[in-house]
């Protein structure tokens, strides 16, 4: 594979790619250091949403809309990250799994899909206007 190609790969699954940045980095960590500020691993949440939603707008194909590749990128990969997570916390910390598994997924799970979407909002939107691409209509 030349570079050529291999920025076309990265380029046509841009969004695939992100998805699992955020995802990964927020389990592995939320796996390593189980803390975090308000909830378990929200910090680690932020990070990764940045990581992934910067990675998905930097290699972005020009038939991609802002805003919408945001929120899909931001939710997606949140909601990801936390099935990951408490998969991996509930098997490591092996307390009663299902009780463990349905507690994380309730408690870490409202704030991921807020976070998730205010942030793929906030990407959308600022590379939106840092490209100057047009407004997008308001259809979904």
């Amino acid at each position: 594979m030349d570079i050529k190609s291999e920025s076309g790969f990265i380029q046509r699954y841009n969004m695939l790619i992100g998805i699992i940045i955020i995802a990964l980095f927020t389990s592995i960590l939320l796996t390593i250091l189980p803390y975090g500020i308000i909830f378990f691993g929200d910090i680690y949440l932020v990070i990764g949403c940045c990581f992934g939603l910067y990675f998905t707008f930097k290699y972005k194909k020009e038939s991609q809309s802002h805003i919408k590749t945001g929120i899909i990128v931001g939710l997606t990969g949140s909601v990801l990250s936390i099935i990951l997570a408490s998969i991996f916390i509930a098997l490591v910390y092996a307390i009663d799994f299902f009780l463990f598994l349905l507690a994380l997924l309730v408690n870490f799970g409202i704030m991921t899909v807020f976070v998730g979407l205010i942030i793929g909002y906030l990407f959308g939107y600022y590379f939106r206007n840092k490209e100057g691409a047009p407004r997008e209509s308001s259809r979904f």
